[in-house]
């Protein structure tokens, strides 16, 4: 005749092998914040999380590139404007310079001033850069022909572009000395600030479409978070209670092991 002496106490191990697996499982979640932290704990919310959580980051960087953006077409449109007050200028000067109560050498005086300031003009429209990077000379962008491109998105094609024309041709030569140039100088003039406007209207859309986008990605992301942290995020009142059960089954188990181990001992002994 056989007889089992431990299988009271093999069951009760198994038990508590399996509650102290969920113990671990429980502290990992509240230690860590979430409740995906191994793929094991769920697979699927782990994939999908991750996904969620990289749409997210790429938000954050659409938004940094669109912000980064909105300051450099603030700083070609003040250096535009900065040409379109000189033209302006200009204008004034060669209505002065039209009238027949000026003699030569107030003309020649008056050339001289709007001289300096196409000089002025050429300077901003060479030398305004962001970043190193040229805006008013029609070189700027990755395809060196003034179009600035903006990834506003976090997938591939999600793109704005801006083209900012070379304000170096945007006002040609003034001569007031002479009847000829005087008769042909308001009508240059005329068509470089209608230039100059179009080109300034052009990068305050562009700025106005990128404020837009930033608004808008800026929801999407916060959604995206939100979404995120339903599948990731571990509920700490939950996973407590969980906790509180599984420590007190704990405690259950080594009990019961104990007594078990004890009627092993005890039968043992009679039986030997």
């Amino acid at each position: 005749m056989s007889f089992s002496i431990n299988s009271s106490s093999q069951q009760t191990n198994l038990y508590t092998t399996q509650n102290t697996q969920k113990q671990d499982k429980t502290l990992t979640a509240l230690s860590s914040g979430s409740e995906v932290s191994k793929s094991s704990n769920d697979a699927a919310s782990l994939a999908i999380s991750d996904k969620l959580l990289a749409l997210m980051a790429g938000s954050g960087q659409a938004i940094q590139n669109s912000n980064e953006t909105v300051g450099l077409l603030q700083t070609a449109d003040g250096a535009m404007a900065g040409i379109e007050d000189n033209t302006q200028r200009i204008r004034v000067l060669t209505l002065q310079a039209s009238n027949d109560t000026l003699d030569d050498s107030d003309r020649a005086g008056i050339q001289k001033e709007i001289d300096a300031l196409s000089t002025s003009s050429q300077d901003i429209a060479s030398r305004t850069t962001f970043n190193g990077i040229n805006l008013l000379d029609g070189s700027g962008g990755s395809r060196n022909d003034g179009t600035f491109t903006t990834q506003t998105g976090a997938s591939a094609g999600e793109t704005s572009s801006v083209k900012i024309a070379d304000a170096r041709t945007m006002v040609g030569r003034v001569d007031v000395t002479t009847q000829e140039g005087r008769d042909s100088a308001l009508s240059t003039i005329d068509d470089g600030l209608q230039s100059i406007s179009g080109s300034r209207s052009n990068i305050g859309s562009a700025q106005n479409a990128l404020m837009s986008n930033i608004r808008n990605t800026s929801v999407s992301q916060i959604n995206t978070a939100d979404a995120a942290s339903k599948l990731a995020d571990v509920d700490f009142a939950q996973e407590s209670a969980n906790f509180s059960q599984e420590n007190l089954l704990a405690q259950s188990g080594s009990f019961a092991q104990s007594q078990a181990n004890s009627r092993s001992a005890s039968l043992a002994g009679l039986l030997g």
